[in-house]
């Protein structure tokens, strides 16, 4: 018998609603062996595409220029060309989809170190699209 692997949803609009969290079962997700091409890796940019303001240590979500992953890649953060108000924790969609698909990413999670906004345009950090294989 395999576990049940569950997905949470982190969309904002939730607590609106009075709900803190939705937890969704999904099937497919197991230990999977990739071929990664490192030698295609593309430095993307995680670009700000909305004014959202923060204050001091607090974590929000925002909306990002979208980011194209495709099926079997990995996404790398990487620690050099970041925001210095804030720390980009992780990209990704409010709509989940499997590893083995096509994705974009269009969101971003930001926690500020400083009270400041985050204005269209900022760069919020980079990321290294590793495009891969099913081995």
């Amino acid at each position: 018998m395999v576990d049940k692997i569950y997905v949470i949803s982190c969309s904002q609009d939730l607590a609106s609603m009075g709900v803190s969290r939705i937890r969704t079962a999904v099937a497919g997700l197991e230990e999977t062996t990739l071929a990664l091409d490192w030698s295609d890796s593309k430095l993307v940019p995680v670009v700000a595409s909305e004014k959202l303001a923060f204050t001091v240590g607090e974590t929000k979500i925002i909306n990002i220029r979208p980011i194209q992953v495709p099926a079997y890649s990995m996404v790398v953060q990487s620690f050099y060309g970041v925001n210095g108000a804030g720390h980009l924790l992780c990209i990704g969609a409010f709509q989940f989809k499997p590893f083995s698909e096509d994705r974009i990413a269009e969101v971003a999670m930001l926690q500020s170190r400083l009270k400041s906004s985050v204005l269209p345009g900022d760069l919020l950090g980079q990321v290294i699209v590793v495009p891969g294989s099913r081995r």
